[in-house]
């Protein structure tokens, strides 16, 4: 088996710590370099992840991350779908769904099976969590738009978001239109990765939610996107330039992982 790419650290430990305590919302305007950032941030944490014990879970929408990701397992869900990964190896789902009700019920299944299984975890070592997993959501505002949260199905999944942090279980949002993601489900997560943010309904919700007099604003206009420059911010920690070089597989791609007698997801249409 072919082993990971290994870039060197790019994170401070503060800012890794940071993003197992309260998630990550990795935002900004298009071509900005999210996925990018996104993508160096996993591969750093599984890289690490013999040290602090990580499983990595990454719900792609967007169909890129398979050509061009760390040669970790992964599974296309569409329609003929009736069976998902559940084992402890890092995971990309390369979600081929339309229908908003089908996306929140693939997700709602996943953390649902990982809640009780980490909630049974943290009983038997007497309240303490050994294991993270660390959920990465590409193009989120397409499933955690406020009306998207209003719906049943999107209501169950927020609210596996809201307490699964109490079981290790936490989020990196990936998102290039904040003003059409959840409020609220930004908020879960008290640290942002923000890169060049251009458009006007945007920043007016980027000054909302950390504070009109924040200079941040001012500084994200000027970002360098071809030098992968975004502002770490966390109301708690002191605001960290990061600079993410451009993510290289040097030609190694995730391996598809074929279906055996693992849980359903639903019955087949």
């Amino acid at each position: 088996m072919s082993e990971p790419v290994k870039p060197n650290p790019i994170l401070p430990d503060i800012i890794r710590e940071s993003i197992l305590q309260s998630g990550l919302v990795i935002l900004g305007s298009k071509s900005c370099g999210k996925t990018n950032a996104g993508k160096l941030i996993a591969s750093e944490i599984i890289r690490n992840s013999q040290s602090i014990p990580i499983q990595v879970k990454f719900f792609d929408l967007a169909g890129n991350l398979k050509f061009d990701f760390e040669p970790i397992l992964y599974q296309t869900i569409d329609d003929r779908t009736r069976f998902f990964y559940d084992g402890n190896e890092n995971i990309l789902f390369d979600i081929n769904l339309i229908d908003e009700d089908d996306i929140f019920g693939f997700m709602e299944k996943v953390l649902l099976t990982d809640y009780y299984r980490q909630r049974e975890r943290k009983e038997t070592l007497g309240g303490h969590v050994d294991k993270w997993i660390l959920y990465f959501i590409e193009e989120s505002q397409g499933v955690l738009s406020s009306y998207s949260l209003m719906r049943k199905t999107g209501g169950r999944v927020f609210q596996l978001f809201s307490i699964g942090r109490n079981f290790g279980q936490n989020f990196v949002l990936i998102s290039q239109r904040l003003a059409d993601l959840s409020t609220r489900a930004v908020e879960r997560c008290n640290s942002y990765l923000i890169g060049k943010t251009s458009g006007d309904n945007d920043i007016a919700k980027l000054k909302r939610l950390i504070g009109k007099d924040s200079n941040i604003v001012d500084e994200i206009k000027n970002l360098n996107v071809q030098n992968g420059e975004f502002i770490f911010y966390n109301p708690t920690i002191r605001n960290q330039d990061v600079q993410f070089p451009l993510y290289n597989s040097k030609g190694q791609k995730p391996r598809p992982f074929i279906p055996e007698n693992i849980p359903i997801w639903r019955e087949r249409r």
